[in-house]
């Protein structure tokens, strides 16, 4: 009786964990008194080239970064007339010790758009992300 129970648990923590689902990771920011959240995956941060500010420009520099912006906005298509107004480099401070860095990248929309801006973070490998701009909280 037992080692039929013993037997089903195990079977169904096996499964769990072959199935277990990988969230990603969530960076939150401030920019300009906006409160940014990212979503990135882990496997992809960890992939992204390490860099130590004290050993000189890192390799991904704004040239590489206003490439990455350009192709994600010509896959947005309905996103098209932006113009960057602001690029920030930001260490990713649950990954500090592994020096890995990313480019937090603030677009104005065109005039007449429902948002003002809206908000990139591009990975020293040039993976991009949109980011979410937390709504303010009324009182």
């Amino acid at each position: 009786m037992y080692t039929r129970l013993v037997t089903g648990l195990f079977l169904l923590s096996a499964f769990s964990s072959a199935f277990a689902i990988s969230w990603p990771l969530e960076i939150i920011e401030h920019l300009d008194e906006t409160k940014i959240i990212i979503y990135a995956k882990e496997a992809e941060i960890e992939q992204s080239p390490t860099w130590d500010p004290a050993t000189g420009a890192p390799s991904f520099g704004l040239p590489e970064v206003l490439k990455s912006i350009a192709q994600w906005d010509n896959k947005k298509a309905g996103i098209s007339g932006t113009s960057v107004e602001k690029i920030e480099l930001k260490p990713i401070l649950h990954q500090e010790k592994a020096n890995r860095w990313y480019y937090l990248v603030q677009l104005r929309n065109p005039a007449g758009s429902k948002h003002k801006h809206h908000y990139l973070a591009v990975l020293m490998n040039g993976k991009t992300y949109g980011a979410i701009e937390e709504p303010e909280s009324y009182k």
